[in-house]
């Protein structure tokens, strides 16, 4: 049976919800299960949409990680587009003028380092303040229910991290709006339109529904599961493969041994995810156009496989191998000094563990006792089973 997401079942009940004026924040992953347009298939039933707003990648999710996005005018449906990617991260009160809600309608991936949930958080403060409504149509989280990583610590919040999240937080959207309402007192008018179908077990494609591509470089499942830890080594000068075909499936450097590091990492227990060298040349992003000597990582079992623990392992071996090349990424450096990697993980007595030679092992056992602490503190959100 396939899962039905909250964009099809606001359209069965939509007689609660004609004659009010509402903003849509979505992007491209906006689809119902016949991949029609959130929005088109919303106008078609009655709804009043009367402004858009888009997150990071912009509201076509067509635009590169990272890069401000302007307000524009959508040319299909001709209604203004509001970047809060931009200018502005945050809905200024003007722009929610003449609204009695927003509603949300964006695919997430579990991840704390997405940055769609922290728009999200700002939607819901930006609402409460103008006393208007906000209606999450809840969807998959394409990693199940599943809990890992340390907690955020407070001080290195982010737009990568933050709300006192593990980094795999095993919640949907709408689970993940109400622990925000609640945890953080944010006191939003908040309706939340669940699934049918879905179950904590599930992974996206257990659900009958096509991949969305959520951001430009999660073309899949596969990837998203090795982004899960893949993304720590955007904290260092390595690529994980942005201009390629494979991002998050690739690492590699010029400088990099990948004979000597596969030999390495293969001296770790890593279950359910297998690795060989790989040679690539990205086209943008890190080492752009130049070649790169890295490995490329297969998912061969889900259940068993850790991506946190393996990339925790991988810059354990390239500290190890190449102690005059490896570098923390000084790119994303603050004000406060704060680097990438201290922003990614959330707690920076890792990155001094992993210089002083911890292995992945040794980090995620010292974080077990905070992991089990957020899962329990996150049951009374469960919307599902």
């Amino acid at each position: 049976m396939k899962v039905k997401p909250g964009i099809e079942k606001i359209i069965e009940e939509k007689e609660k919800y004609l004659g009010l004026n509402f903003g849509l924040l979505t992007n491209s992953s906006g689809v119902t299960s016949k991949l029609e347009i959130n929005l088109g298939k919303l106008l078609e039933n009655g709804f009043k949409i009367k402004k858009l707003f888009g997150p990071e990648h912009g509201i076509w999710g067509a635009v590169a990680d990272g890069e401000k996005v302007k307000d524009v005018i959508d040319p299909r449906f001709g209604l203004l587009v509001y970047s809060l990617y931009g200018e502005h991260l945050k809905p200024t009160q003007e722009m929610l003028e003449g609204l009695d809600g927003i509603i949300y309608d964006i695919q997430d991936v579990g991840l704390r380092y997405y940055t769609y949930i922290y728009t999200l958080g700002y939607v819901m403060e930006a609402c409460r303040e103008k006393g208007i409504k906000v209606i999450v149509l809840d969807r998959p989280n394409p990693l199940s229910g599943k809990v890992e990583g340390p907690v955020v610590r407070k001080g290195f919040e982010s737009f990568v991290g933050g709300y006192g999240l593990v980094i795999r937080y095993g919640l949907t959207i709408g689970e993940l709006a109400r622990y925000l309402n609640e945890e953080f007192s944010m006191g939003a008018d908040l309706e939340i339109i669940k699934m049918d179908g879905w179950r904590r077990d599930f992974y996206y494609d257990n659900t009958g529904l096509l991949w969305p591509t959520p951001s430009p470089n999660l073309p899949d499942l596969e990837h998203t599961i090795l982004y899960t830890g893949m993304c720590l080594l955007e904290g260092v000068n390595v690529s994980v493969g942005r201009g390629t075909v494979h991002p998050f499936k690739y690492i590699g450097a010029p400088w990099i041994n990948s004979k000597q590091l596969l030999e390495t990492l293969n001296n770790f227990n890593h279950q359910g995810i297998e690795f060989r060298e790989r040679t690539f040349i990205p086209f943008s992003a890190k080492y752009a156009n130049e070649l790169c000597y890295g490995l490329e990582f297969y998912i061969t079992d889900r259940e068993k496989a850790e991506p946190l623990k393996t990339a925790l392992n991988l810059i354990h071996a390239l500290i190890k191998l190449h102690p005059e090349d490896f570098q923390w990424d000084h790119v994303y450096h603050d004000s406060n000094g704060v680097n990438h990697f201290d922003r990614l993980i959330g707690n920076p007595d890792f990155k001094n563990l992993l210089q002083s030679g911890a292995t992945g092992e040794e980090l995620v056992e010292s974080w077990r006792k905070e992991e089990k602490q957020f899962e329990e503190l996150v049951q009374q959100y469960h919307l599902y089973r």
